[in-house]
């Protein structure tokens, strides 16, 4: 199984005849490896959105319309895409709870974030969220946005993670140190740094990140590049 990194939050999970979508901010990301005509060149099975922010679901509503894949976010966003996009294939599901679909299964877990729509006046609100995705015997974590807090524990006592993709680019989310303290909780085989040096407000030091987390032994640290990947065997 591979997963691919496409800068900021967008990653990419490729296994079997799967093809999963987290996050795919592709128009404005800059540093983006691929463009919109790229990623709908190949069907995608789903396409799974942590939180409503436009760096993080600016294709999401073009992808789904392209394959009629299903959108898996929460129950906020659900009713966001039914109401004001007026999009057929979204699957909600709540905070903790699992839910397995064709040969993949998906958790929301909670994250601390917070953020309106888009559309404001329409009142809607979102739930910040990261997920933990298992496709036959491995898994995959993906903070989204979010801050340090104590819950991220129950990853390393419930799980064996397998990469763990986190965000270091301060500002708005967790900044290094605090992703080096989430590494030791989770103690997953891969550690991936996220959400950083998009834009000049959250420049970050990665190779910090991945010098303390091995030297920490709290896994083995991956700094990838546009386009990259860790390969779960």
């Amino acid at each position: 199984m591979q997963a691919i990194f496409h800068w900021h939050s967008f990653v990419e999970i490729l296994s079997w005849d799967q093809r999963l979508l987290i996050d795919p901010f592709v128009e404005g990301n800059s540093q983006c490896d691929v463009s919109v005509e790229q990623v709908l060149e190949t069907p995608v099975t789903a396409v799974i959105v942590t939180h409503w922010h436009d760096d993080h679901i600016w294709c999401t509503a073009q992808i789904s319309a392209r394959y009629d894949c299903p959108i898996i976010t929460s129950f906020e966003l659900w009713q966001y895409f039914i109401d004001k996009l007026k999009l057929k294939n979204v699957s909600t599901q709540g905070i903790w709870w699992s839910v397995e679909y064709d040969g993949y299964g998906v958790k929301l877990f909670q994250a601390r974030h917070g953020g309106w729509v888009a559309d404001m006046s329409s009142g809607y609100t979102t739930v910040a969220s990261g997920v933990i995705i298992t496709v036959g015997w491995y898994t995959i974590y993906h903070a989204g946005d979010t801050w340090l807090f104590g819950d991220m524990k129950l990853l390393g006592e419930y799980y064996d993670i397998d990469v763990a993709f986190l965000p270091i680019g301060d500002r708005y989310t967790m900044w290094v140190d605090d992703a080096i303290i989430a590494t030791s909780w989770i103690q997953p085989k891969y550690a991936v740094p996220i959400h950083y040096n998009t834009r000049d407000v959250i420049k970050a030091d990665d190779m910090k990140f991945a010098r303390e987390v091995m030297l920490g032994n709290h896994a083995v640290p991956k700094v990838l590049k546009p386009g990259q990947w860790v390969v779960i065997e």
